[in-house]
C-alpha cells in the first residue's frame, strides 16, 4: 500500500513499477518506460485483468561507455489475476541512463526502462535458477 517512486537504480525502478501497477496507477507506470513502442491505453489495458503482481530480481549486471549506461535484470514476477488465479512470467528488464551530468537540456532524462521480455512458465517452476539466464 506504500508509494514507492524510486528512480535511483534498477531494482528500485522495476520496484516502482510493480508498486504502480499494484496501486493501479497506471500513468505513473507507464512513465518509468523510455519511448515505449506501446500505447498507454494499449499498457493499461493490459492490465484489466491484474489484481496484483510480485517480483524476484536476479542479479543486475551493466554496461557503460560514451557517457550512456544501461542495465538488465532479470525478474520472475507471480501475478494474481481478479480471479484469483496466480500466473508466473520470468523475464529481463533493460534500462537505460544517459550520464546525468552531461545532460543539458531540459527535460532531465532518469533511469528509465527500455525493454522488458518475459515469457509465461509454470507456476512450479523454480523461478529463482531460471533468474540466472533470464537475460542471455
Amino acid at each position: 500500500n506504500n508509494y514507492i517512486d524510486n528512480r535511483s537504480g534498477a531494482v528500485e525502478v522495476v520496484s516502482s513499477l510493480l508498486n504502480a501497477i499494484n496501486k493501479k496507477e497506471y500513468v505513473r507506470a507507464y512513465s518509468y518506460w523510455d519511448s515505449p513502442s506501446f500505447t498507454y491505453d494499449s499498457y493499461a489495458a493490459g492490465f484489466a485483468d491484474t489484481a496484483s503482481v510480485t517480483a524476484t530480481f536476479g542479479t543486475v549486471t551493466s554496461d557503460a561507455g560514451a557517457g550512456q549506461y544501461y542495465y538488465q535484470i532479470p525478474v520472475g514476477e507471480k501475478v494474481m489475476t481478479a480471479t484469483n488465479k496466480q500466473q508466473t512470467f520470468v523475464g529481463c528488464y533493460t534500462l537505460h541512463l544517459s550520464n546525468p551530468g552531461i545532460q543539458g537540456t531540459l527535460p532531465f532524462q532518469p533511469l528509465a526502462i527500455k525493454t522488458g521480455k518475459f515469457k509465461q512458465v509454470d507456476n512450479s517452476a523454480d523461478v529463482a535458477s531460471m533468474l540466472a539466464t533470464a537475460c542471455n
